[in-house]
């Protein structure tokens, strides 16, 4: 039943009408709080349609380059629709909601975070992992355990990274706890310190200094423009002699260039919305004497128009194509979630201060570790996908998302969580990483790319 409202009704519906609801509970004024639930739900209809029509044109083309290498791999990307799906279907999955609000307000009163994540939409991770669990070993305990310490883990990042975030991205008062963004950035930050020791920090391919240099060249939408027909003529390689297919690859280009200059201006839109409701949140907070710092969360989806992470994007799909066929272990064939990158290095840019050199360095040594994951996980999430009502394609020997699958937090977790010992495991892991950040957290700031001085000057 939560599984077909929730896929009937669709994110644009869900969110406005949750945080409407939270917004009225926190003694929001009822006209504000509607207000603003509308423009965020109008700013996630925006983000939709650029992001739709960016997938239909760039679809075909991302299907020549995989028909073009004759990739043979049995396990299907079907999209991370389908991972939501498959997650709110499960018995976990009804009670997840409720369940991980609880916990949330339980760790902020604790101060255990600094985040309220108010993205009922994005819970299906909490959910997911919960009902592998449960698949796996038959416990609710262990299932409601598992999708627990997702959340605590998702939140305690949000918090490491806040600080970065906002600097970067504009966003004062957001965090962003969206389990497929946040739990790469710990992997952002040990690769970026390893690029820094061999001088790659030298290479100033962010998208200002990438702007001063090429002048008209370095602007967004010629960027976009020119990465657009170089994945255009990838993907119509072994047929560019035809009028048709020049047709597709300037199609291609308009396409990407026109996603890097209006993405942008929609979270600007969803903005309008989250500013009067986090401040009417903080008024009551202090009104009740919690003068606490309290950052609403957030999907990434507001950080993912950014032209570093967007570039980052897009040149991240040809090499994904490239090491999939490379990497001798891979059973995965990546084709639905190649287009949902962005939410992947929306967490990964503020690390790197926008270097796209980096950042594909970043996401390309991951999904090394990530294909391998995949391919080891989705025999078992098959089996789940099945047992919620998903009927897999003749022919194919296994379903996943490719932006869930590779997920080490995700693999982590259900692995470790379906045994009494590796839950001790999580459990210490998790404690001592939140210790440590406590203490230390102005160096955990830093190393997420937050730079004091810059703060200090504004």
């Amino acid at each position: 039943m939560l599984n077909d409202i929730m896929s009937s009704l669709g994110s644009a519906i869900v969110l406005p009408i949750f945080i409407f609801i939270f917004a009225l509970c926190f003694r929001v004024k009822p006209g504000t709080a509607f207000k603003s639930a509308i423009f965020i739900g109008i700013g996630l209809i925006g983000i939709g349609m650029v992001l739709d029509y960016f997938t239909v044109q760039v679809t075909d083309v991302v299907n020549m380059m995989v028909e073009t290498t004759s990739i043979n791999l049995p396990f299907l990307d079907v999209s991370w629709g389908v991972a939501a799906t498959v997650a709110y279907s499960t018995s976990v999955g009804l009670l997840i909601i409720p369940f991980c609000l609880a916990v949330n307000v339980a760790v902020l009163l604790l101060k255990g975070t600094d985040t309220l994540d108010i993205d009922i939409w994005n819970y299906w991770h909490f959910a997911l992992v919960g009902g592998l669990v449960y698949y796996a070993s038959g416990s609710l305990f262990k299932a409601f355990f598992a999708a627990g310490m997702m959340e605590l883990f998702a939140l305690l990042f949000a918090d490491w990274c806040q600080p970065a975030t906002a600097q970067y991205y504009g966003y004062d008062g957001i965090s962003f706890p969206t389990v497929s963004s946040v739990e790469y950035m710990p992997w952002a930050i040990l690769i970026n310190k390893l690029c820094d020791l061999i001088g790659l920090d030298k290479v100033k391919l962010d998208p200002e200094n990438i702007q001063k240099k090429l002048k008209v060249f370095g602007d967004p939408a010629i960027l976009g423009l020119l990465i657009g027909l170089v994945i255009g003529v990838a993907g119509h390689w072994g047929n560019l002699g035809a009028f048709s297919s020049w047709c597709s690859i300037l199609a291609v280009s308009m396409a990407v260039a026109a996603v890097m200059h209006i993405f942008p201006m929609m979270p600007r839109v969803l903005m309008q919305g989250l500013v009067p409701i986090s401040n009417g949140i903080r008024d009551t907070l202090a009104k009740h004497g919690f003068n606490r710092s309290i950052n609403l969360g957030m999907d990434t989806a507001l950080c993912c128009g950014e032209t570093a992470t967007l570039a980052s994007s897009l040149i991240m799909v040809p090499v994904c194509i490239l090491l999939m066929i490379v990497l001798p272990y891979n059973k995965f064939l990546w084709i639905a979630d190649l287009l949902a990158f962005p939410w992947f290095f929306a967490l990964i840019t503020p690390v790197t201060k926008g270097n796209i050199l980096k950042n594909v360095i970043i996401g390309g040594s991951y999904l090394c570790i990530g294909d391998l994951i995949i391919t080891k996980l989705t025999p078992f999430f098959t089996e789940v996908a099945i047992s919620a009502g998903y009927t897999v394609a003749e022919g194919v020997q296994g379903v996943n998302a490719g932006g869930e699958g590779i997920s080490w937090l995700l693999y982590s977790l259900f692995r470790g969580s379906c045994s009494w010992i590796g839950m001790a495991v999580i459990v210490a892991a998790y404690a001592v990483l939140l210790f440590l950040y406590k203490k230390n957290k102005k160096a955990f700031h830093r190393a997420a790319g937050y730079t004091e001085e810059i703060a200090a000057e504004d």
